[in-house]
């Protein structure tokens, strides 16, 4: 009989305790700190197209967890502000890819450019976002 409580006892803390442990790890997921990519080019203020094809945003690989890592949100805007009225190109890349290249014709001489890209991991946990400005010469 009292085995019998005992296995009881602890049957009845093991439901209590589950959702407590269930909330715990969301929580810790939601607020979990995902570490922001590092931009590798253009990382410049003046980026010179004359006479390319296309222009390659690339970014490290080795910030995060890579077996975590769900996708990089990679955004392309016109001008110095961050805001959907001058967002031009919104992409998702893969997890595993790490760079984007665009064709030099969209971009314009005398232009500034701003591309932000942020890391996303399983769960949707996001970095903060880090960007680049550049102007573009073409001659």
């Amino acid at each position: 009989m009292r085995k019998r409580t005992i296995f009881l006892a602890v049957a009845a803390l093991a439901l209590l305790t589950e959702p407590l442990f269930a909330m715990r790890y969301r929580l810790q997921s939601e607020f979990e700190m995902v570490p922001a990519p590092r931009l590798i080019s253009p990382a410049t203020e003046e980026v010179v197209l004359t006479g390319k094809g296309e222009l390659e945003f690339k970014w490290s690989p080795h910030e995060g967890d890579s077996m975590r890592r769900a996708y990089y949100d990679f955004r392309l805007y016109e001008g110095y502000a961050m805001l959907d009225s001058s967002l031009i190109l919104k992409r998702r890349t893969k997890s595993d890819e790490f760079s984007v290249t665009l064709k030099a014709d969209m971009f314009r001489d005398g232009m500034v450019y701003t591309w932000s890209l942020r890391q996303v991991y399983t769960g949707s946990a996001k970095s903060d976002k880090v960007h680049q400005s550049f102007k573009v010469i073409k001659k």
